[in-house]
């Protein structure tokens, strides 16, 4: 242990400090029960007036992680936030600073926390917290190795039947997949988990959410709840209409499931808001069957609720989940967008990581339109790999893949709740009323890179009776920066053709560029045919972040109006290749925030009052 509990002992006897009464090192200890610690301490501390004995573990990396406190000896028997090892979980260290010049405050201040929960817990004020974390409790109880992942959207409070298929594994863990009726999930599941549904042994399970308010305690690592406790625990916990619900399921014949096995999974509600599952298998050799005449292999089996069979067997399920819904609030995504349809238009370098991008947000439904082919060109500034270059048809023969496609595969493999559909055309065939409306898109993203057609389709969108926000983003050459342009969000004034104002004295260009005009970036390595303009990874990426995180807040209502938003890169490669760049480049981030909607045109001839009256 790199720091001296000799020495921790000493410098408590030092301070002024009147929480720990006694401080006694442990001379043999057996550490299986102190998992990740080198040494223990027996502690003596005052909880609500009396003095109780507390073990107290020493991470070998003490004082850079933090002591570990257990109540061996059961003195505060079930109370939230202990564990049935007799581990007290007292905080959540992922985020805490700890000063390791000093020790013994660093065992004190946790001590002090430590406590607190045990006067609570003993007092019953924090009794909801039984709850909020039942199912840390339950997964500590459970101890079949075997793998339960559901699909449940737990915003549904109906009681109903789920799919089951339970796939036994000669080497490794079983494995049990749930998931919700109304959705064709079998590639799905093929693709996350590598099961075959269709060769794997289908069972009845029921999903049982419980009434809100209810309060149950965890059963004790030591003390099962049998069939009759169980069944008195939900039935009784459940919605009349609920409870109508299940009746109805279990009188339904059953068609194409194993008998003699049962599945339950049982949602709590908790004073947080969320749910917490926990789950059983009912085993027995004696389940009562009715075949019915006439009607195939349909036949009822009475659920072991409604008749105890003989020898009936409860086995807990530790539930692990894959609804979209966790999964989203789990990681950071936004479950608000679940319903909205992005449309990608060109789905180059920056258009494929914006797309990508939208469905790790969680958005549903994304639509890809380009007609241009992947290639290994493309690879290394582009979401794609090489593996998404080519594809083969029956006899072998290779042909490119179309980026739509390619984006479309990377998508489903990643993110397999989002569907995408793909359109080899181009956008410029598409824009009409009819057909966008019949999508539903919700927001469009325009990345082809070419300012000409890109005028055009912003004249093409502001002509359409409803207005759909569009937004334009673009790279500039050598990592000088990128621009991303919010239109058409609630507001007609400020579009792409602002950009772009007449000057009497000079030919048009783009005002928000940080590169001066008329200079030619272009790079050429074998010929004409190989003309590209020269940015990396890092630039698409950059930009493809600042859109989608613009594109997040137009789709959640908390974009105002219409902003030029722009990044700035390093310029240093840009000067040593001798070019020039505009007086933009040098406004400071704030400076370029404070003008994000300085670009718009009072006479632009596509989105100003003069040319809407124009068009009256």
């Amino acid at each position: 242990m790199a720091y001296s509990l000799q020495k921790l002992k000493h410098k408590l006897n030092e301070i002024d400090q009147d929480i720990i009464q006694s401080f006694v090192i442990r001379e043999k200890v057996d550490l299986k029960d102190f998992m990740g610690c080198s040494e223990v301490a027996d502690i003596e501390v005052i909880v609500n007036e009396r003095k109780v004995k507390l073990a107290v573990g020493f991470p070998p990396e003490f004082p850079n992680e933090l002591p570990k406190f257990y109540d061996k000896e059961d003195q505060f028997h079930l109370i939230p936030h202990k564990l049935w090892t007799g581990f007290i979980c007292f905080t959540r260290s992922e985020s805490l600073i700890i000063d390791v010049r000093y020790p013994a405050s660093i065992l004190l201040n946790c001590l002090l926390k430590v406590t607190k929960i045990l006067e609570d817990g003993e007092k019953g004020l924090n009794k909801d917290d039984f709850t909020n974390e039942f199912e840390v409790y339950w997964q500590q109880k459970c101890l079949l190795d075997i793998t339960f992942l559901a699909h449940i959207d737990t915003t549904n409070a109906k009681v109903r039947a789920m799919n089951l298929w339970f796939e036994n594994i000669e080497e490794g863990p079983n494995i049990i997949i749930s998931a919700e009726k109304n959705e064709d999930l079998d590639n799905t599941i093929n693709n996350l988990f590598h099961v075959d549904v269709s060769k794997a042994t289908k069972y009845r399970c029921i999903y049982i959410p419980l009434k809100k308010n209810t309060f149950l305690l965890p059963p004790h690592q030591s003390k099962e709840w049998d069939l009759n406790e169980l069944k008195s625990i939900v039935l009784s916990n459940i919605t009349s209409e609920n409870r109508r619900n299940y009746n109805k399921i279990v009188t339904t014949p059953t068609k194409g499931v194993f008998p003699n096995l049962e599945f339950i999974i049982i949602g709590l509600p908790t004073p947080s808001g969320n749910v917490a599952l926990f789950g059983y298998g009912i085993t027995g050799n004696a389940f009562p069957l009715k075949s019915l005449k006439g009607k195939g292999n349909q036949r009822k089996q009475i659920h072991p609720f409604m008749l105890k069979p003989k020898d009936a067997k409860l086995f807990e399920m530790r539930i692990r989940r894959w609804h979209p819904n966790h999964l989203l609030n789990r990681t950071g995504g936004q479950p608000m967008l679940k319903n909205k349809h992005v449309m990608v238009v060109g789905v180059g370098s920056v258009g494929s990581e914006v797309a990508v991008r939208f469905a790790k947000a969680g958005v549903s439904n994304i639509s890809l339109v380009d007609y241009d082919i992947m290639s290994l060109d493309n690879v290394h500034r582009h979401a794609l790999g090489s593996d998404q270059v080519f594809i083969s048809n029956e006899k072998g023969l290779l042909s490119n893949k179309m980026k739509v496609n390619g984006v479309k595969d990377e998508i489903n493999r990643k993110y397999p709740f989002t569907k995408v559909e793909v359109f080899e055309k181009n956008f410029l065939s598409l824009i009409n009323e009819s057909f966008l409306n019949s999508l539903g898109i919700d927001m469009l993203i325009i990345s082809i890179g070419s300012p000409n057609i890109e005028m055009l389709i912003n004249a093409k969108m502001h002509k359409l009776t409803k207005k759909i926000p569009t937004i334009y983003t673009w790279v500039e050459p050598l990592g000088i920066g990128g621009h991303t342009l919010v239109t058409l969000n609630g507001h007609r004034e400020g579009c792409y053709q602002c950009l772009f104002k007449p000057n009497e004295e000079s030919p048009i260009f783009n005002r928000s560029a940080f590169a001066k005009p008329n200079q030619d970036f272009s790079k050429s390595i074998t010929g004409c045919g190989s003309v590209f303009t020269p940015y990396n990874f890092l630039d698409s990426e950059r930009s493809a972040i600042l859109t989608v995180e613009a594109g997040v807040k137009v789709l959640m209502e908390s974009m105002n109006g219409n902003p030029l938003l722009s990044w700035k890169g390093d310029n240093s490669t840009f000067v040593e290749r001798g070019f020039e760049s505009t007086m933009r480049y040098s406004f400071s981030n704030e400076r370029l925030d404070e003008t994000k909607y300085s670009y718009r045109d009072d006479s632009c001839t596509v989105c100003s009052n003069e040319s809407r009256d124009s068009h009256q």
